[in-house]
């Protein structure tokens, strides 16, 4: 993390808020639920990264219902250590399993950290009603903070993304016309494009409508998408650099269109400049050229519908089609594989880790066992080989801030001081990212707080130490024997799925040309290609594997593509020949043929250059499917 001004200013700031929230709920509902307000807090910071406020009602009583179900799980539990295996087996297994997703990062953990605290600090039946109305008050508070922080993200975060990636293209612009690398502008450009999909994602009505805003914005993104491809393919030909100056002024006048700067009409103009250019020149056959003013009229066209929208229209939902089954599922298929690998994987192992471990700590009577149940579930997470690497840095961990706080706390004999000590560790968790270092933190407070009340630094050192070298041991055992779930088992599945979900979309476009077709459908297919994009790069983050790097970028080229290709078709119709060549060679089901030499004969022959532009789409979307230039079949 790079320290500046403003960043140790909302540092600052935010670890005031957190005390403050704390202390406060520890006020309001007695130290025996100041716990509830860690994790409430922690709730909220967690999931302001995820957009609830479509429906706020719903999610409030979605939360709510979750911590309740937690309490009186929890206070059960109390009455026999034997009912309490299933009883914690069931809390778990359901926190686990409907709070990890196959696409977006998953949401247990400050719910599970909650269950924890709840079973590390115990209540009688006269204190149950005041701990149900703070796990109540907590849920409230989770949707209060989305609806102050997200009620209108698409607009403020996705208008800001949409600047940056007009601004990161013309940037790229540059550095290609002036021999200068870009690949670090195409990650950047790249990245930038998902986070802008996961907001439109995130606020879609019933799981599949998107809103009118969310509907242009994305279109856009395929836009922008489809010209950063399109510059990383680009040869050194006459007419294609002779395009670069011409593109990047158009971005430009985007750009201020964006901010409301320049006149109404400037976008439109410049357009119209250039495709006049382009037709009069002598390079109105070459494809590179004949894609980049389609990509770019696509952008034109949906960037000024955007500019128009009022505030009423652009939170409508058009929900005039019925919801398809296929995505009335978790994922494309209702193929086992795609749905349940690692939910199911993850949520037996989480289960069965902290039922275990629990018993064990009931049944010895360990007055600091929670220390093994945190280890527990901080070391089962989903992928076995992050699981390896985790036990390593939390017995690392919780040596060097076992060590800390004894040396420390021996030097140090006056409270006060080692109570400023905690604090300061407190506030360096907002700048220490990587697990390895802030458990550290985690260790030196926790330890530290009590061994504040007790004296007995020593002894809970050497506890401290003892059961989270037992939790490793547990977990590690769990992680090895019950349903392990692998890198390879992850990548395996989220290909299938993207294969999946390429394979619907040649559907949908093909019927499309054939005067069918779904709208939202496609609009929901492209979203995923593009999660299934980010979840693989995610989980293969620390290797570098060239080939899969270029199945993405072909993957990815060919979801953009059709997507551009159906509002093409929607929007402009299609000549019968140009309808034939898009069933043959996208209909997966077709059985036909479709040559790669008849299209580029097609698009020299085709008189109008709208047909020559959805043949070069044709093109561009069997090349990238295919990863070939020869014959292929659809």
């Amino acid at each position: 993390m790079k320290l500046t001004k403003k960043t140790i200013l909302s540092n600052t700031v935010l670890f005031v808020f957190i005390l403050g929230f704390v202390l406060g709920f520890g006020a309001l509902f007695g130290s025996e639920n100041i716990l509830i307000g860690v994790s409430t807090i922690t709730a909220m910071l967690m999931l302001l990264e995820r957009d609830f406020t479509s429906h706020p009602v719903m999610n409030t009583m979605k939360f709510v219902g979750l911590n309740l179900f937690m309490g009186i799980a929890a206070f059960l539990t109390g009455f026999n250590i034997w009912t309490a295996i299933p009883l914690n087996f069931i809390v778990m297994f359901v926190i686990s399993y409907f709070l990890i997703y196959n696409l977006k990062n998953p949401l247990y953990f400050p719910f599970s950290l909650q269950y924890l605290f709840l079973l590390a600090m115990p209540v009688d039946a006269a204190q149950l009603p005041l701990r149900l109305a703070s796990l109540a008050v907590g849920a409230v508070a989770i949707m209060a903070v989305q609806m102050l922080a997200n009620r209108k993200r698409i607009k403020k975060s996705g208008d800001k993304k949409v600047e940056a990636l007009l601004e990161e293209l013309n940037e790229k612009i540059r550095l290609i016309r002036e021999g200068e690398p870009s690949d670090e502008m195409d990650r950047q450009i790249t990245g930038h494009i998902g986070e802008l999909r996961s907001i439109i994602y995130e606020k879609r009505e019933d799981d599949y409508y998107l809103t009118e805003e969310g509907r242009l914005k994305l279109k856009i993104s395929a836009a922008l998408e489809k010209l950063n491809s399109l510059l990383n393919r680009m040869e050194d030909k006459e007419a294609q650099r002779a395009l670069l100056p011409d593109v990047s002024r158009l971005l430009l006048v985007a750009q201020d269109a964006m901010q409301n700067k320049g006149e109404p009409g400037a976008l439109e103009e410049t357009f119209h400049q250039l495709l006049q250019t382009s037709n009069k020149g002598k390079h109105g056959r070459d494809l590179f050229v004949l894609r980049m003013l389609h990509h770019l009229d696509f952008l034109k066209t949906n960037l000024t519908d955007l500019k128009k929208l009022d505030g009423k229209r652009a939170t409508f939902s058009d929900k005039l089609e019925n919801i398809p089954k296929t995505f009335q599922k978790v994922s494309i298929r209702e193929t086992p594989s795609h749905t349940n690998s690692i939910k199911l994987s993850y949520a037996i192992r989480m289960a069965v880790g902290i039922s275990l471990s629990a018993f064990i700590v009931d049944f010895f009577g360990w007055e600091e066992g929670r220390w093994m149940m945190f280890t527990v579930l901080s070391v089962i997470i989903p992928l076995y080989e992050g699981s390896k690497k985790k036990m390593r840095d939390r017995i690392f961990a919780t040596a060097v801030g076992a060590l800390a706080v004894t040396v420390l706390f021996t030097i140090v004999q006056s409270n006060p001081v080692r109570s400023l000590l905690l604090m300061a560790a407190g506030y360096l968790m907002s700048y220490i990212k990587v697990y390895r270092y802030s458990t550290i933190l985690v260790t030196f407070s926790a330890i530290g707080t009590v061994a504040l009340a007790t004296g007995a630094t020593e002894i809970l050192t050497l506890e401290r130490i003892g059961l989270v070298a037992a939790g490793v041991v547990l977990a590690s055992l769990i992680n090895r024997f019950i349903l392990p779930y692998k890198l390879a088992d992850a990548n395996q599945d989220l290909k299938a799925m993207f294969e999946d979900t390429l394979c619907e979309m040649r559907t949908e476009v093909a019927r499309k040309a054939d005067g069918g077709g779904s709208p939202d459908a496609i609009r929901n297919l492209l979203i995923i290609t593009t999660l299934i994009e980010d979840r693989l790069q995610l989980n293969n983050q620390e290797s570098s594997d060239a080939q899969q790097t270029a199945w993405l970028a072909n993957k990815r080229s060919a979801a953009g593509t059709l997507y551009e290709l159906y509002h093409w078709i929607g929007e402009h119709g299609l000549t019968p020949p140009a309808a034939d060549a898009v069933k043959n060679c996208l209909q997966p089901s077709s059985g036909r043929p479709c040559e790669t030499d008849d299209l580029h004969a097609m698009i020299g022959a085709a008189p109008r250059i709208e047909d020559r532009l959805v043949l070069s789409m044709v093109l561009d979307a069997m090349e990238d499917l295919h990863e070939t230039r020869s014959a292929i079949s659809g």
